[in-house]
């Protein structure tokens, strides 16, 4: 099966969702948030710009697509406000039956072969220190991404944020 990688538009909007629904570690509050910054993304999103060019708009949205060209995952990513060469990537994810396929990896490629024609130094990724999130910490880790930091009971009592960096090199 042939994966293509793509810019998130309209036409993706109900698989995208549905990726956010299915994906048993979101709470009710960030699948909201997830798909508000999918609406804002589509709001903004210009028929004129292609992914890998300037793209207007704080959040930008990549998909891994089938070849029916059905999304399979996604990653949301932006420029880190007041910095220079830094983005963060709010948002990484693939729908259930897909994960461990290497779609998350093939995204995060994606996205770093797009920030290096950016000039970005760096992606930044926050997540939760609770059990139900060992597999995106270990993602993480495995795409190369480091801890940086920890803030203790971040969350709520229990749960700290942990935030993850990956250095990219050869900027052009």
């Amino acid at each position: 099966m042939e994966i293509k990688i793509r810019g998130v538009e309209a036409k993706d909007k109900d698989a995208i969702e549905s990726i956010i629904r299915d994906n048993e570690n979101f709470t009710d509050e960030e699948r909201y948030c997830a798909v508000e910054l999918l609406d804002i993304y589509l709001k903004d999103l210009s028929p004129n710009v292609s992914i890998g060019e300037t793209v207007k708009g704080e959040y930008i949205f990549v998909c891994a697509a089938d070849e029916t060209d059905k999304p399979l995952g996604y990653v949301c990513y932006g420029n880190a406000p007041f910095t220079d060469g830094v983005y963060d990537m709010y948002w990484i994810a693939v729908d259930p039956p897909w994960q461990g396929k290497r779609v998350g990896k093939m995204l995060i490629k994606h996205l770093e072969n797009i920030l290096k024609h950016e000039n970005a130094r760096m992606i930044i990724a926050e997540t939760s220190s609770q059990p139900k999130y060992d597999k995106a910490r270990l993602f993480y880790e495995k795409s190369g991404f480091m801890e940086a930091s920890r803030i203790k009971d971040f969350y709520r009592v229990g749960d700290d944020k942990i935030v993850y960096i990956k250095q990219l090199k050869g900027a052009s």
